[in-house]
């Protein structure tokens, strides 16, 4: 365990932010004054995660989980940061491997934590030294694949954990031992099976949905009656998958949510939902990551945003962008939308982040990210948290 501390130049960042921020994409980067009684975004804090702010060789993909009173950021070294909301850093745990999918915390003293191809079972300790607490993690239990952890891991009905790693392996876990039940191994394509992000997995109609990095997307049964199995109860493949798979660009996804008693899917080059046991595919659909959205869905990816509504039908799209969109997180009457640069490994563009209007369609205020945003951010109330692809730690507030 270690601590990192605000560093000396952090005064300094802030004002280089300063001159790289206030650019509106769509206008050619050209200022953005803030209009009287416009809503907008102001920087609270900032605290890098490393001492070189130079760009990363990698993006930083894992970001920002809400635990407890505080906050979990996962880095793309291996670190586990535990911050206070107000920029204070509690505790750091180091591991060996990488962080490239974000933390899921558990409860409030509890969080499994994906570290290259291995999950850990943590425990938060504290302990009192006068008035101040001090924060350390236990181990509980860990568990290791063969392959690189391709999802957040799944916590089913609070008995086990699903976790599914990048050569079709899915591994179900007891969640208070840590103990191997069974597996479920498809290694058809296991060699191309490396970049395509993957949505956690949902469970519909009593059936557990997950998504594999060569387009399949699957129904499980768990039986639990004396031996525990993951049994395939139905799956299908979506168009092309492999054709388009095999660019193996970095903002390829295979997403899903759950509809009724279905899944609304995007992944390869087309996505619709499942109809009588058959995809069926719908409009505008494709290379979007899928949320729901008051009576509807969202979709948010490489061309912008795109509503639907509650049958997967298209509706509008109220934002467009040239970059690529790798969040859009709902806050207390507004939203914001989160983009990262264009390289295949680096994000060798600026890229930005805008404060949008609830329903997406103003854009009250955009402001530029030195190589944009990777990582998973989350939002409370009106404070936005999130890690940039340079290694900064960011809370803005929303102003009105």
């Amino acid at each position: 365990m270690s601590q990192l501390k605000f560093f000396p130049f952090f005064f300094i960042f802030l004002f280089s932010l300063r001159i790289f921020a206030e650019f509106d994409e769509n206008a050619g980067r050209s200022p953005v004054f803030v209009k009287k009684g416009e809503p907008h975004l102001a920087i609270e804090w900032a605290v890098p995660l490393k001492k070189n702010q130079v760009q990363v060789n990698r993006r930083e993909e894992a970001g920002v989980t809400f635990f407890g009173d505080g906050l979990l950021v996962a880095a793309r070294s291996g670190e586990l940061h535990f911050f206070g909301k107000n920029g204070e850093l509690r505790s750091t745990a180091v591991f060996e491997g990488e962080c490239t999918v974000a933390p899921v915390a558990v409860d409030e003293t509890h969080a499994l934590v994906p570290v290259s191809n291995s999950v850990f079972m943590l425990e938060l300790v504290t302990a009192k030294k006068g008035k101040k607490t001090e924060y350390s993690w236990k181990v509980l239990w860990n568990i290791t694949g063969k392959a690189t952890v391709a999802a957040q891991p799944f916590i089913y009905e609070d008995k086990f954990v699903l976790i599914q790693f990048h050569d079709s392996a899915i591994y179900v876990v007891d969640k208070e031992s840590g103990e191997l039940k069974n597996m479920y191994s498809d290694y058809e394509n296991s060699e191309e099976l490396a970049v395509v992000r993957l949505a956690p997995p949902v469970v519909v109609g009593g059936k557990i949905v997950f998504g594999f990095s060569d387009g399949t997307i699957t129904f499980f049964m768990l039986r639990d009656e004396g031996k525990v199995d993951l049994v395939p109860y139905y799956k299908f493949k979506t168009a092309n998958a492999m054709k388009r798979f095999e660019k193996r660009d970095f903002f390829d996804i295979l997403s899903f949510v759950q509809i009724e008693d279905s899944i609304l899917f995007s992944g390869g080059e087309y996505g619709g939902v499942i109809v009588d046991g058959k995809p069926v595919k719908l409009e505008n659909m494709e290379d979007l990551e899928l949320m729901k959205y008051e009576n509807g869905f969202a979709g948010f990816g490489r061309r912008g945003i795109f509503l639907f509504d509650e049958n997967g039908k298209f509706k509008a799209q109220p934002f467009k962008s040239m970059n690529y969109v790798t969040n859009l997180v709902l806050g207390n009457g507004f939203a914001v939308a989160m983009t990262s640069g264009e390289g295949p490994m680096l994000g060798d563009t600026d890229a930005f982040i805008h404060l949008l209007s609830p329903d997406f369609t103003k854009d009250h205020y955009s402001m530029m990210i030195p190589n944009g945003v990777s990582s998973n951010a989350v939002c409370d109330r009106n404070s936005l948290y999130f890690v940039s692809d340079m290694g900064v730690l960011y809370k803005f507030k929303v102003l009105k």
